[in-house]
């Protein structure tokens, strides 16, 4: 079986973000070292052999949040440990946004190799038509989730509601 140029293409740039997403997502990090001169002043370095001999009792290592591949790979392990399921976490996103991007992300693709893949027009339409509803319903389920930005806002009306109540219980 051969595949047309285009699915061939579409096939060849999912590989290539893919692979790029893994190999250069991060840095590997190092550890911090910090200590406290006669003055008191917090001193930090990542290299152990430029603090003066006279504090290397006193340092504290603080080891930065690993990643890399060791990263990927202790990410990955946490993941398949948990019970939480397989999610990926997004910065700045909570454990529920998380989970309802990289769901929609998977059904995502697997519509995508649906309609690459398939001879079938019936199954490339409806393909095409969750995809869309991927397109629209993700968005909007991110924005509602319980630690989304609706609930952000809500949570800020009514502070200021309550704020108001008060001044006018004040004034009376």
């Amino acid at each position: 079986m051969t595949l047309p140029l285009v699915y061939r293409g579409t096939i060849v740039a999912l590989l290539v973000i893919l692979t790029h997403w893994i190999l250069w997502s991060s840095v590997d990090a190092k550890p911090l070292y910090s200590y406290a001169d006669e003055k008191g002043t917090r001193i930090i370095t990542d290299d152990y052999n430029k603090i003066p001999p006279s504090y290397r009792a006193k340092v504290t290592t603080v080891e930065q949040e690993t990643d890399g591949y060791v990263g990927d790979i202790e990410r990955v392990s946490e993941l398949v440990g948990s019970a939480k399921g397989f999610v990926v976490r997004v910065p700045g996103m909570s454990l529920q946004q998380s989970k309802i991007i990289t769901y929609a992300s998977m059904f995502g693709l697997l519509c995508l190799v649906a309609m690459n893949l398939s001879r079938s027009e019936a199954i490339r339409a409806l393909a095409l038509w969750c995809l869309v509803l991927i397109g629209i319903c993700a968005p909007v389920l991110v924005y509602i989730a319980d630690d989304g930005a609706a609930a952000v806002m809500k949570n800020k009306a009514a502070e200021i509601q309550q704020k108001q109540q008060d001044r006018l219980s004040h004034a009376q």
